[in-house]
């Protein structure tokens, strides 16, 4: 399978320079796109468009504070890639509406039917409501569906071809073979995930996860919840501490940030091991290096260790 996607960068070669732009496919098609993920799936789609990822460079995902230089961007850019209207990042959602280009949201490919309320099916430490008390509408970590990210290659390429006519071909072969890839992904993670486990709880520092996990009817317990800010008090952590000790929980799934010091604090007091998981919202440059779907891999990984399978 991922020949098939070596062969449709080739075949968007061949389109593309028949059409009105560069060979190189896309070259002046402009794309913002405010996560790592949905820069991932424009640069697949696209291999030669020039992608502005908003939250990139360590700049933190979740309410990103725009510069004025990043609501430029989307103010020209072809085509936007947001997460949609739910309140994640909301400079973001405000600074859409005045983008002259194509604006495609995550959310609205995902549907309704598809979208999780943070905290839906699991057992979180707080951090489950917005900082005005009341609980965020939608789970944002989207990029974890890998069915969500299949229709959304397709929903991408649409939009490229609507900014980008002349190339309309090689948008559609190239969106073809990333959905190719995400079904494959999608097939790795039955495997990975869908086995039966020692375990069907993880312990997280951030809760972060749910479609990853639900799928499988697994349940993550956070340190935080989808909103870290919220905290953890003494006694939710002595309740993770509770679960953890009669449940025979040997790991503590921790990001790099969020919820890190409570994990570091349960791993001590019960001897659970620390194993790295990332929310990918933003990644390092060896990391980006990966691609989307390698990263989601190693995530899956890491929480089959975690159940002890």
């Amino acid at each position: 399978m991922r020949r098939l996607f070596t062969v449709a960068v080739l075949m968007w070669g061949l389109v593309a320079g028949c059409g009105g732009r560069s060979p190189s496919g896309g070259a002046d098609l402009t794309v913002a796109a405010s996560v790592y993920p949905l820069g991932w799936l424009a640069r697949a789609v696209a291999p030669g468009a020039e992608v502005i990822v908003l939250s990139a460079g360590g700049s933190e995902a979740h309410d990103l504070e725009m510069t004025p230089g990043q609501r430029g961007e989307v103010q020209t850019a072809d085509v936007v890639l947001y997460l949609g209207p739910i309140g994640y990042q909301p400079q973001v959602e405000e600074a859409v509406a005045s983008s002259e280009g194509q604006v495609l949201a995550l959310s609205e490919v995902a549907g309704p039917e598809r979208l999780r309320t943070p905290g839906q099916d699991e057992l979180a430490s707080g951090g489950v409501e917005d900082d005005g008390g009341r609980p965020p509408a939608v789970d944002a970590h989207l990029w974890f569906s890998a069915d969500v990210m299949a229709d959304a290659a397709v929903a991408i390429g649409e939009a490229f071809a609507r900014a980008d006519e002349a190339n309309a071909e090689a948008y559609a072969a190239a969106a073809e073979a990333v959905r190719q890839q995400f079904l494959e992904l999608r097939d790795e993670l039955d495997a990975t995930l869908g086995r039966p486990c020692r375990h069907d709880d993880v312990v997280v520092s951030h809760q972060a996860y749910g479609y990853l996990l639900a799928p499988y009817g697994i349940r993550q317990l956070g340190v935080t919840g989808i909103n870290p800010e919220a905290g953890t008090s003494s006694g939710e952590l002595a309740d993770l501490v509770e679960v953890i000790e009669s449940g025979g929980i040997g790991y503590v799934l921790v990001e790099p940030v969020e919820g890190r010091s409570g994990a570091e604090t349960l791993a001590r007091e019960t001897g659970a091991q620390l194993l790295e998981i990332q929310p990918l919202d933003t990644v390092t440059d060896e990391q980006a290096a990966l691609g989307l779907p390698e990263l989601v891999r190693r995530q899956a990984a890491n929480v089959a260790t975690a159940r002890g399978c």
